[in-house]
């Protein structure tokens, strides 16, 4: 009869999932409506609205880069909120504004209406949607588990562009682009909105629990691995920002996701000029989603799981970026954008996962969402500068192989910077010694 309560104990924990598991959740759907503004859906509309509006591309894009620009730029004042109040308030406002920016961008009938709805809107919820709130949760639920965590989340987006490109294609065919855009902000509201009001919690130790689920420190329970885990190895926001090494991590990061963040813009159209029907681009384009869910689950997850740094990983990552960007500029024909294409899906599977876990695993999760709120910096404004100038290039010169070798040596640039720089060590703090000569006389 004694051991019935320890038992009923362990009934309980087996029955009761961990809490952070719904946050895991949660940031999935976060970072699922962040994708639908995103380039496999984004490269969809680009050509009905360049047709129907008169608009050339590279007029179209600007839109895109202004929604990169205004997302690096609210990255540091958004994350800050939500390290400092918790996520929720800022998730439902951002879920809100994402909502009214697409259901607006259906509305547009000149440039600069495309701009405020989709480029400064959708670029405000964004940055909250894509990096600070999904990473900043899941560091905070998470440490021992953090990569099988941030895995899971990181389904949202493969899914989000397996199910919507064939979907967004039907519409814009059938009934428009217009109603295409408005049918993306029900979307948002519909998914996003409840879970933000009523599930959301800002830390385990809210709700009496630790992270992982684990037992309290000192318990008999508590995994070995855990124990002594202390937050002093966790950087400030003001360490990070004044170490040389923070920007150059961020720098060699920023240049590695031009990789998968061009290749989604213009994949649908240079498909398109490999001379497949739009029909058949876009199930290209939803089958490099399905191998990026695929590679995340089966190949990612053991990698990210086993290696002993994330710099390993995200060294991998950018090498199998780098081929599938060398494919896309010197392939030809509808063989080769196939095997293109799979390789960018295998590289996608590690995209996100690498590119929040890097920030907790170098600085700790104390200040996580400013931290990654700063990274977006560059690595926004990055991002949208660079879909701009090719879309310019291309619009110049019609080469689809000059847009991808520009993109190969700007990824083989960011690998250089990770071989040079690994985690970063944190700066020591001044401890302020007594003088023997205090208090006297």
């Amino acid at each position: 009869m004694g051991a019935c309560p320890a038992v009923r104990r362990s009934l309980i924990r087996i029955r009761r999932p961990f809490y952070g598991w719904y946050i895991v959740g949660i940031a999935s759907i976060c970072l699922f409506i962040q994708a639908s503004t995103g380039g496999f859906t984004f490269g969809i509309f680009l050509p009905a609205m360049s047709e129907d509006l008169g608009w050339s591309r590279s007029t179209i894009v600007v839109g895109s880069s202004l929604l990169s620009i205004t997302a690096a730029l609210a990255g540091p004042v958004l994350g800050r909120i939500v390290d400092e109040s918790g996520p929720r308030l800022v998730l439902v406002v951002c879920i809100l504004l994402m909502g009214v920016a697409q259901f607006a961008s259906g509305l547009v009938t000149e440039p600069w209406q495309f701009y405020l709805t989709f480029g400064l809107m959708g670029g405000i919820a964004r940055s909250a949607l894509q990096s600070s709130i999904p990473g900043a949760m899941i560091a905070q639920w998470f440490v021992r588990r953090r990569s099988t965590a941030y895995s899971t989340a990181a389904m949202g987006p493969p899914i989000a562009n397996l199910l919507l490109p064939p979907l967004i294609a039907f519409l814009v065919g059938v009934i428009g682009w217009r109603l295409g855009w408005m049918s993306l902000g029900v979307l948002a509201v519909a998914l996003g909105l409840a879970p933000a009001l009523f599930l959301v919690r800002r830390r385990p130790e809210d709700l009496g629990l630790q992270p992982d689920g684990d037992q309290p420190p000192g318990s008999d329970e508590e995994p070995a691995q855990t124990r002594g885990t202390a937050s002093g190895s966790d950087w400030t926001a003001r360490e990070a920002v004044h170490s040389p090494a923070f920007w150059m991590i961020t720098a060699g990061m920023a240049l590695i996701l031009l990789a998968p963040n061009i290749s989604i813009v213009f994949l649908f159209s240079y498909l398109g000029g490999q001379g497949m029907a739009p029909s058949a681009a876009a199930v290209v384009v939803g089958a490099v989603s399905a191998v990026q869910v695929v590679s995340r689950a089966v190949f990612w997850l053991p990698v990210t799981s086993r290696l002993a740094s994330v710099r390993w990983a995200v060294l991998l990552w950018g090498s199998i970026l780098l081929c599938a960007s060398l494919l896309l500029a010197l392939g030809e024909g509808e063989v080769w954008s196939y095997i293109a294409a799979g390789v960018l899906g295998l590289g996608l599977g590690g995209n996100l996962v690498l590119q929040l876990q890097i920030w907790p695993e170098y600085f700790g999760r104390t200040a996580v969402g400013t931290i990654i709120g700063t990274a977006q910096l560059l690595q926004g404004t990055t991002n949208a500068i660079g879909p701009l100038l090719l879309a310019a290039l291309l619009d110049q010169t019609g080469s689809y192989r000059a847009l991808y070798l520009i993109v190969s040596a700007l990824v083989l640039a960011g690998l250089s910077i990770h071989l040079v720089v690994g985690r970063p060590r944190r700066p020591r703090r001044a401890v302020a010694v007594p003088s023997p000569l205090a208090g006297e006389g």
